[in-house]
């Protein structure tokens, strides 16, 4: 069992306040005092207790340092950690891995969305504008899902590059690259479904991460994608949302269609519903609250 499992059990056996939906994590600021953030685990992209890609949403009701948020991340055992910060009409997000603070990420707003309305900080009809590092990103509620819009992203055909093919262990049917990723067209689901990483490998590539994604083979799907990233310290993405702001408009271009329904093929998997429009992308899906509790600061 991991540090952060003993910590909270440990702390529940000696004061009685641990059940199980709420856990209570204490800590201390450089001054001694306690300040308590209420967060939640929130698995995004399905309606799985176990599927999707966790998030944990932390509600500020007070500005704290970038340093002690990349603290929260490395102690809570979730990919991405958000932060959530209303002040007056605006809400300000940022998001953190274990390892760094990030410019974008399509789950962890999804996440902060769902709570947003799931606390009835705004009603379910009202849409949300999050303050972020990669600009002013729209939340609403649509058709039972939680839907957000995000940039599209260029992307360029390039040769392939020699590395990037030893690594993928097959030739490519196309690949692109964006401003953060690599994008890789592979002729079978079934390759991408059985495809094992050499993540020490990765390091040597000028991107974020690489996406390789195909046709879908089901009934209702139209593309499949799995997510690498191990710069960001995240060796696979369970469910990637930032990469379908090319993906979307790729696979809808070629497939001469308006939208696309995207399963991502990790362990975990999920679902999203992606619509490009003229400057921007949707993104839709689904989410799920599996845990919540106050970590005291």
């Amino acid at each position: 069992m991991g540090s952060m499992a003993q910590c909270f059990l440990l702390y529940g056996w000696l004061t009685g306040q641990v059940n199980e939906n709420k856990f209570i994590l204490v800590t201390k600021n450089e001054v001694g005092e306690l300040n308590r953030v209420t967060y939640f685990i929130v698995n995004a992209f399905t309606t799985d207790l176990y599927k999707g890609n966790p998030a944990a949403v932390c509600l500020l009701d007070s500005t704290i340092s970038e340093l002690t948020m990349q603290k929260i991340a490395q102690e809570i055992p979730v990919p991405t950690t958000a932060f959530v910060q209303k002040r007056g009409n605006d809400f300000f997000l940022k998001w953190f891995t274990p390892e760094m603070e990030i410019p974008i990420c399509g789950h962890g707003t999804i996440a902060s969305a769902f709570i947003v309305w799931q606390q009835s900080i705004l009603p379910l009809d009202s849409p949300i504008t999050f303050q972020t590092l990669s600009g002013p990103l729209q939340a609403r509620w649509f058709n039972e899902l939680v839907e957000i819009t995000i940039k599209k992203y260029q992307l360029e055909e390039i040769e392939c590059p020699s590395e990037l093919e030893e690594w993928l262990g097959t030739k490519p049917k196309y690949v692109g690259k964006t401003d953060l990723d690599y994008i890789v067209e592979l002729s079978h689901e079934e390759y991408i479904a059985d495809f094992e990483p050499d993540f020490s490998a990765m390091k040597q590539f000028p991107v974020r991460g690489v996406c390789i994604t195909s046709m879908s083979n089901e009934e209702g799907i139209d593309i499949v994608s799995r997510f690498f990233s191990p710069a960001q310290g995240i060796d696979e993405d369970h469910v990637n949302g930032s990469t379908h702001g090319a993906l979307g408009p790729y696979w809808c271009e070629k497939l001469s269609i308006e939208s696309i329904v995207s399963k991502q093929l990790s362990k975990r998997g999920g679902l999203l519903y992606v619509t490009p429009k003229e400057k921007d992308v949707a993104i839709a899906g689904t989410a799920v609250r599996i845990l919540w509790g106050e970590l005291l600061i």
